[in-house]
């Protein structure tokens, strides 16, 4: 697969949160190439404010307040083309890693990893299926704890 059928494009909307957008653009590029194996991607990662997140969580999901993650297949013919739109928060990422003991960098990558799996066709709604999605999520985030050092996910190089 060459890089330009491969597109990721990461945008930090929030000023609260440094992002490394190079780094996260690596990861997901990283995690896409395998998932969806031959396809053309064209993903956007945008990370967002508690209240733009909110908004659009109201919005589109009927939920209120804001939420980690928010994926949006856009895709029209998933067998030549994969396109989608995946929304992080990351004051809730900070907020999750203190109940979950992780820190919030890491955090933030397991949401990129739960939005791309997403986008693979994975679903999180019955118990069953959150069960598998989620021992699919820990082994890509364990991977990734393997390739890159996480905590680099929140500087401001790369943003």
């Amino acid at each position: 697969m060459t890089p330009e059928s491969n597109q990721i494009e990461v945008r930090n909307r929030q000023r609260k949160w440094p992002l490394n957008k190079a780094m996260i653009e690596e990861i997901a590029a990283w995690v896409s190439v395998s998932l969806f194996k031959d396809l053309e991607t064209d993903i956007s990662i945008q990370f967002l404010s508690p209240g733009r997140m909110a908004s659009i969580n109201q919005e589109y999901l009927g939920h209120e307040g804001p939420t980690d993650v928010i994926t949006f297949d856009l895709c029209d013919d998933p067998a030549l083309r994969m396109t989608g739109e995946i929304l992080i928060c990351p004051e809730v990422a900070a907020s999750q890693s203190e109940e979950f003991g992780t820190t919030w960098q890491e955090e933030t990558v397991r949401y990129v990893i739960h939005g791309l799996l997403h986008l693979k066709g994975f679903d999180d709604l019955e118990p069953e299926k959150r069960r598998i999605m989620k021992q699919h999520e820990n082994r890509w985030v364990e991977k990734a704890k393997a390739g890159f050092d996480l905590s680099e996910a929140g500087t401001v190089s790369g943003s």
